[in-house]
């Protein structure tokens, strides 16, 4: 199936509709999702929906853009990216920590002058902003590629100032 209908399907459901690369679709109601992770929430299940519908729109104007390129993200990811609602005192120790190192050395690497202004303007688009690369890429109307090599260096700047 093409993005376009993917996306257009997904979209106007209040399922998430799930295609296959061998063109099979399956539909994952809410009740379903909630039934096989009750660790979940109803909002837990609008928020992957919200994910699952910008991947197929990032998918469809991927396909416009870079002649049919199309994403590796998938249903299974998008739920990876939901944090388990219940924190370890120690994760939660560990994981402000890790903010509090990541930073410092942003900070220190924002304000050390090595970066071009270029750089600068992705770094904080990407690290501070969080926007993806196929975000990024479509602001700045360059090639993916561009702008996937640009933050793997600004990635590895970073490390040396952690």
């Amino acid at each position: 199936m093409l993005s376009k209908y993917e996306w257009e399907e997904n979209r106007s459901s209040e399922h998430i509709i799930y295609c296959f690369a061998d063109g099979t679709t399956k539909v994952i109601t809410m009740d379903d999702y909630l039934r096989e992770h009750p660790e979940h929430t109803a909002e837990d299940f609008k928020r992957i929906k919200q994910l699952s519908d910008e991947m197929y729109r990032t998918d469809y104007h991927a396909d416009q853009r870079y002649s049919n390129w199309k994403a590796d993200e998938d249903f299974d990811h998008a739920a990876a990216l939901l944090a388990s609602m219940e924190e370890l005192p120690l994760d939660r120790v560990i994981r402000l920590e890790h903010w509090r190192t990541a930073r410092q050395a942003a900070h220190q690497l924002l304000r050390s002058g090595r970066l071009t202004p270029v750089q600068r303007r992705r770094f904080i688009a990407y690290f501070i902003h969080g926007k993806s690369l196929a975000e990024i890429t479509r602001e700045e109307n360059i090639h993916h590629k561009s702008t996937r090599e640009c933050i793997l260096r600004l990635t590895e700047r970073l490390r040396q100032f952690a």
